[in-house]
C-alpha cells in the first residue's frame, strides 16, 4: 500500500494549470463496496488513510470542517484491523475544481441510489477509466537517477516533449521531417524530430531521449539512432533540422539506457532550448 504519490505522479495529475483535481472513492475489500467519496488534488486521496490528522491540516490536506467521524476513520480503522488493505480509486483526473465538484456530486447520488455497483470500470466524459492509486503511480511514477548512471557513455541528445503523457506510443510508422508527414500526437514521431543539431555533434549521437519536463524530467522514450539514417532540412535561418529513424524500439532502448521509469531531475535544457546532451564531455 503506498502512502503517496511520486513527485512525477502529482506532476502529472498537475500538468494542466486548472486542472488538477480528481475524484476518487474509498473501497471496503470486506463488501467491496465503496464507503467514502471524494474530490481533491495532489495526495489527497491519501488524507483518509493517514493517522496523524494534525500533520495533514499542516499540510492543507484537509479542509478545516473535516473530522475523523467524516474521515471515516472508523471504517478504516476496522479494515486494517481485519488485515486488510483499503482499495483506493481515482476515479476521473485532469478536471478543473468546478468539474470535480458535479463529478463528485454525480457520483455520490448514484451510489446512493444504486447499491453493489462494481465500480472499477467506470469510464467519465474525459475517458480516463477508474484506476487504484497504486496502477497510476506505476503508470506516471519515475524514480530518480543520477545522469553519471546511464548505462552508456554515448552522445545522447535528450529533447524536450513536455505533454509526453498524452500522446500514443505507437511504433508502428516511420516519419519523414517533412511538415504534413509528422504526428504531433504520436511520442516515437515527436521524439525522432525534427531537431535543430549542431554540426559538431550530428555525427557522434547514438541515443535520443524524450524528457518530459512538466513531469520531474521523466524518460519518456529512448531510441538508438544513427546520422545514416536521419534526414535533415536547412532552415532560412541557415541552421539545419534532423530528424532520426528508429533503429530500436522503445522499451528496449529505455531498458538498455538503465532510464525505464527513471526521471533525471539534474538535467537542464538552456533558456529557450528544446534539446541538451548528455554525455557531450566524454566524447
Amino acid at each position: 500500500m503506498i502512502e503517496q504519490f511520486s513527485h512525477s505522479t502529482r506532476a502529472m495529475l498537475a500538468e494542466v494549470k486548472g486542472q488538477e483535481y480528481y475524484v476518487y472513492l474509498l473501497v471496503d475489500p470486506r463488501t467491496n463496496q465503496p464507503f467514502y467519496i471524494g474530490k481533491g488534488k495532489g495526495n489527497r486521496v491519501f488524507a483518509h488513510k493517514q493517522a496523524a490528522l494534525t500533520r495533514l491540516k499542516e499540510m492543507d490536506a484537509l479542509d478545516d470542517e473535516e473530522t475523523k467521524q467524516t474521515l471515516k476513520i472508523q471504517t478504516i480503522n476496522e479494515i486494517l484491523a481485519a488485515d486488510l488493505t483499503v482499495s483506493s480509486y481515482i476515479v476521473s483526473y485532469g478536471l478543473t475544481q468546478a468539474q470535480a465538484f458535479a463529478s463528485e456530486n454525480a457520483l455520490i447520488n448514484y451510489i446512493k441510489l444504486v447499491q453493489g455497483i462494481e465500480l472499477t470500470n467506470i469510464v467519465n466524459g474525459h475517458g480516463t477509466r477508474a484506476m487504484l492509486v497504486e496502477e497510476l503511480e506505476e503508470q506516471f511514477g519515475y524514480q530518480p537517477l543520477d545522469l553519471k548512471e546511464i548505462a552508456t557513455d554515448e552522445l545522447i541528445l535528450a529533447v524536450k516533449v513536455k505533454d509526453a503523457f498524452q500522446l500514443s506510443k505507437d511504433e508502428s510508422k516511420e516519419y519523414s521531417i517533412y511538415a504534413g508527414s509528422r504526428d504531433d500526437m504520436n511520442l516515437k514521431s515527436r521524439t525522432l524530430g525534427n531537431w535543430v543539431i549542431g554540426k559538431d555533434k550530428i555525427d557522434k549521437i547514438r541515443y535520443i531521449l524524450a524528457i518530459n519536463t512538466g513531469a520531474d524530467n521523466a524518460v519518456v522514450a529512448a531510441y538508438e539512432v544513427s546520422k545514416e539514417y536521419s534526414e535533415s532540412e536547412k532552415q532560412s535561418n541557415g541552421l539545419t533540422r534532423y530528424a532520426f529513424q528508429a533503429l530500436s524500439s522503445r522499451e528496449e532502448t529505455l531498458k538498455k539506457l538503465a532510464v525505464y521509469k527513471r526521471s533525471l531531475p539534474q538535467l537542464t535544457f538552456g533558456s529557450g532550448s528544446s534539446v541538451c546532451y548528455i554525455n557531450k564531455n566524454k566524447r
